[in-house]
């Protein structure tokens, strides 16, 4: 049974990856981005839908901007 680094899958994976071109930190960074932003505007629009346009400053209130 091979050690843990000894395992040649994740490294010949990781290398075919890169020398296509498809997995770029830049690439995933935006992904992970957007995901976030989607999930920020659902979570806005269904808290706005429950409440109502009239509670906008109250929801907006409640986020910590920093």
């Amino acid at each position: 049974m091979p050690n843990r680094g000894e395992l040649p899958t994740p490294v010949a994976r990781a290398r075919s990856a890169v020398k296509r071109g498809t997995s770029s930190p830049d690439g995933e960074a935006w992904t992970i981005v957007a995901f976030c932003a989607v999930g920020w505007l659902m979570t806005m629009y269904f808290a706005l839908a429950t409440v109502g346009t009239d509670a906008l400053p109250k929801v907006m209130s409640q986020i910590p901007w920093g």
